[in-house]
């Protein structure tokens, strides 16, 4: 069976297009159709078909029905001005092949004269021999070849456009045929994190496409608007998952749709969420890299979101050392809960809220699947008492944290339905493993009926303790899900590298059944091996600095281009230090922070920290503080199952920013030795 992209016609085609869509899909597997998404334009062909990867067939259908091409032949004495001339047989669809071919020509380079590509007009309604009948009677010549489908088996049809086929097109008149009609779904050479930095990176390379996974997955289903009288208030929304690997694609799949869906809806509203800054910021980035930003698109945080919808709030923010410091001196009331750490108390808080267990009765009885820590004897009792009086402590000092934006947000959204709160057309959420469930039903109160939901996910990365199933999070994913099984941005090397740490640390009694951990085929897949990743080893946290400013210092003498260095600090109490240091030494404006806006054309570097990297890439990644995290798994205070919490956590993230660099990766370790 034909590979088809996207798998269907958008919108309602007209019969001789279904009819003919019907015949394509019945073509043998070395057949690749490429569908035009413009359905009513006047500038592209409505298909390109590509057999056995090189032959290449550009095709226009046309409405003619039997009756009207037998016109041709005999005229009608008593209808002439309806009949139909032999010269106006599928005119109009060869001159639409003839126009793209010359405008392609003018915008991209000679695609006509040598390049061997066939135009085709195909006749759904119209026998073969008819077509062939009325060519013979035309006075003129046209480049397109005809052909007539009415009543033809598949197999015939099959062998007609092998007999048709012209010679193999030459690789460089493939990736211009491609971008010509697919431009949607070309990748800037800047996107690619793998491209070897030495190699020239000018427009002359061969363009890059999405591969065959990430456009279908990027273009089916793309009709957001529905007639209003086809649907119901309580029309579900169509919910879409794709994840995958490290570097597999997932954020340029999910950013590709956004902004197709945008452009092909101007009347939609479409809404792009992240969970932090720099991801958003590495978005928004790569949206106006490729084209203007439509109007009709939002690219935000999910806060920043709240925000906006809830207006500004007269509570002072407690940060984490904030709640960190409050918990600690709380916990002294609640005997049971001496022996868990203040770390797990905040984030079993957090959870509550997340899961949105606001009554003693349902915390109680609330199933903790996933939380690794378990609560014994009396324990969850005094938990629900310390979260109370956490609250009633926030409460009497004027302050709030951000999970109680969450459910500030949930109650107008959800439980209000604040005729304020603005309904989208469809939902794009990237990094959607970091969503809550409180934030799931908020987005999907958002949506409007029969709306789109569309999630980009890699469970792999999941270290902010969000662990739960897309059902629990009210998400049903079963049979709407793509799996991305090629890596694009790291080496062999690196990818390597990160597995094999990966695995010497997860626990055997992990559930890792929804995990994108690379496999040896995938490997062996990826073309470049690349250098292995370099360990330094320096005496403690300051040296570690002052070494990533001297290894900045000399990639920049030696050539390594701006904007293709990434450093990541998972210590975040010294993210600060090592920015400044690198101020000082670089120069102004030398040094970006990931969390401050998009990154500056003349930055040399971007920083920020660990846990704030989800998302981004760079061709070199510099990462630091990873003893920070190893060592705190060895705090005495810890229980056995908030140790192996910390581990799997620790373990995910560290993998996550492993995975970040696409041709070099260097570590700076502390001491002497390894540690694991």
């Amino acid at each position: 069976m034909a590979r088809i992209i996207p798998s269907k016609p958008r919108g309602k085609p007209n019969k001789a297009f279904s009819a003919f869509y019907r015949v394509l899909k019945t073509l043998p597997d070395d057949f690749t159709a490429w569908l035009s998404l413009e359905n009513k334009s006047d500038s592209r062909p409505q298909v390109f078909l590509v057999w056995r990867e090189r032959h290449a067939f550009l095709i226009q259908v046309a409405e003619t029905t039997q009756q009207l091409a037998e016109s041709a032949l005999q005229g009608d004495f008593f209808k002439q001005h309806e009949a139909l001339r032999p010269e106006d047989l599928g005119r109009l669809e060869s001159e639409l092949l003839e126009n793209f071919v010359e405008r392609s020509s003018s915008l991209l380079g000679p695609l006509a004269g040598d390049l061997p590509l066939k135009r085709l007009v195909v006749f759904p309604n119209v026998h073969e021999g008819t077509v062939d009948e009325v060519l013979m009677l035309r006075s003129d010549e046209t480049e397109a070849s005809y052909l007539g489908l009415h009543q033809m088996q598949s197999a015939h049809f099959t062998r007609r456009l092998e007999a048709l086929a012209a010679a193999a097109l030459p690789e460089p008149g493939f990736h211009h045929l491609r971008r010509a009609f697919t431009p949607e779904s070309e990748v800037p050479a800047a996107f690619v994190a793998r491209t070897p930095m030495d190699r020239n990176t000018s427009a002359n390379l061969p363009p890059c496409f999405l591969d065959f996974d990430q456009e279908w997955c990027m273009k089916n289903d793309l009709d957001l608007l529905p007639r209003h009288e086809e649907i119901a208030a309580e029309t579900p929304a169509s919910v879409r998952l794709v994840t995958g690997v490290a570097g597999s694609g997932k954020s340029l799949v999910l950013l590709y749709r956004a902004l197709l869906s945008a452009r092909l809806h101007p009347d939609a509203r479409v809404l792009v969420l992240t969970h932090n800054k720099p991801l958003r910021f590495e978005l928004e980035r790569r949206s106006k890299r490729l084209a203007k930003l439509p109007r009709n698109l939002s690219c935000t945080t999910f806060f920043q979101w709240a925000a906006k919808c809830l207006g500004k709030w007269p509570e002072r923010m407690w940060w984490p050392a904030d709640i960190e410091r409050n918990v600690a001196r709380l916990k002294e009331s609640f005997p049971s809960l001496a022996k868990l750490s203040t770390a797990f108390l905040t984030d079993e808080i957090g959870w509550i809220k997340d899961h949105l267990l606001l009554t003693n009765t349902l915390y109680q009885n609330a199933d903790r699947l996933g939380r690794g820590t378990s609560l014994r004897g009396n324990q969850r009792e005094e938990m629900w008492g310390l979260f109370h009086a956490y609250q009633h402590e926030q409460k009497e000092k004027n302050a709030t944290d951000w999970h109680n934006i969450a459910l500030r947000f949930h109650e107008v959204a959800v439980m209000e339905k604040s005729p304020a709160f603005p309904c989208f057309d469809a939902i794009f959420v990237d990094e959607a493993q970091f969503f809550a469930k409180s934030w799931f039903e908020i987005v999907s109160a958002a949506l409007k009926p029969g709306g789109h939901l569309f999630l980009a996910a890699d469970p792999t990365q999941g270290f902010l303790r969000r662990r739960q199933s897309w059902i629990a999070a009210g998400i049903e994913v079963r049979g709407r899900t793509i799996k991305l099984s090629q890596a694009y941005r790291n080496t062999r090397a690196i990818l390597r590298f990160a597995r094999e740490f990966y695995e010497t640390r997860h626990a055997s009694d992990d559930d890792e059944a929804d995990l994108n951990v690379p496999d040896d085929a995938m490997l062996a897949s990826i073309s470049e091996e690349g250098e292995a990743p370099v360990v330094i080893h320096v005496p403690g946290p300051q040296e570690e600095i002052a070494r990533a400013v001297n290894e900045t210092l000399a990639m920049r003498e030696h050539g390594l281009q701006p904007g293709k260095l990434l450093i990541l600090h998972a210590n975040s109490a010294l993210e600060p230090a090592l920015r400044r240091a690198l101020e000082r030494k670089l120069g102004l404006g030398q040094t970006h922070d990931a969390k401050s806006g998009q990154v500056p054309p003349d930055a040399f570097c971007t920083v920020t920290t660990l846990n704030a990297a989800t998302g981004l890439e760079a061709p070199v990644v510099i990462l630091l503080g990873i003893d920070h995290l190893l060592e705190s798994e060895q705090d005495p205070r810890l229980s056995d199952d908030e140790r192996h919490d910390l581990r799997r956590d620790h373990t995910r993230m560290l993998y996550m920013g492993f995975t970040r660099a696409g041709q070099r990766l260097v570590l700076l370790r502390c001491g002497e030795r390894e540690k694991s």
